[in-house]
């Protein structure tokens, strides 16, 4: 007597085809989108959409993923390779947005911090190097002044009993050091000229453009310098500004060898 075993060949869950597809697909969207802003080949507001299209696709992707989930534990379907293989993928891609959202709780809507709220150090130079749509580089105020005070008091000029010449240089080489775009760069001259740096940095994680302006300013005891990062086209930063003042005002103390004040 012969027997014979019938194998029966698990169907693959059609979710989790789909899942992995759309997580793949999602991929290149949102790197396009990131890739073509960060070479200035796409103007901000395509660079958001197309993000915000990769971001959507990889939403979609999860969701596919939990039904296909679903679907595979219940009926016993091939496919859980793929279903976890999307999910991976999804959220790798949506952990950028989710880190931005995370840091955007309890910030207020700023984008330009200045240490001088009173007389905010001025652009001469990136003025003219920046797109029609940027964010205007005309101090916001009173408005602008009392919300940064509120939510970062401590971002405050910085004075040091070292002369003009020598922070000025200190401060260059810690700009070109942090490989930002150096668009101006003007020595002080004894009392009758304030050094001046203007410079472009980049945000992560999305590589957003921040346009800076650091004076160097003389004074009876020594030096004064005060420092402004303004967001080149979101109307908030996330804290990426301020962040980034007290990092190079840290820096630039440490250098010196003094605690800040």
């Amino acid at each position: 007597m012969v027997r014979r075993r019938l194998y029966v060949e698990e169907r693959l869950s059609r979710l989790a085809v789909w899942s992995l597809r759309t997580a793949i697909f999602a991929l290149p969207v949102t790197a396009i989108g990131i890739a073509l802003y960060a070479t200035e080949t796409l103007d901000f507001r395509s660079a958001v959409y197309t993000v915000l299209a990769g971001v959507g696709l990889s939403v979609l992707a999860l969701l596919l993923a939990l039904a296909g989930f679903v679907v595979i534990w219940n009926e016993g379907l091939r496919g859980l390779g793929r279903v976890l293989g999307a999910a991976a993928l999804a959220l790798a891609l949506l952990m950028p947005t989710a880190t931005v959202a995370a840091l955007s709780v309890g910030l207020p809507a700023l984008h330009d911090i200045s240490t001088d709220i009173d007389d905010p150090p001025v652009f001469v130079t990136l003025g003219a190097a920046r797109a029609r749509e940027a964010n205007a580089l005309a101090y916001g105020g009173e408005g602008a002044a009392a919300g940064q005070d509120d939510a970062y008091p401590g971002i405050k000029p910085m004075e040091l009993d070292v002369p003009a010449d020598e922070i000025y240089a200190a401060l260059l080489a810690m700009v070109t050091r942090h490989k930002w775009l150096v668009v101006d760069a003007v020595s002080p001259r004894g009392g009758l000229r304030d050094g001046r740096i203007e410079a472009v940095a980049r945000a992560l994680p999305f590589g957003l453009r921040d346009d800076i302006v650091i004076r160097v300013r003389r004074t009876a005891e020594g030096t004064r310098v005060d420092m402004r990062s303004v967001s080149r086209n979101s109307d908030r930063d996330f804290g990426s500004n301020a962040r980034r003042i007290d990092a190079l005002f840290s820096e630039l103390a440490e250098a010196q060898g003094r605690r800040r004040r």
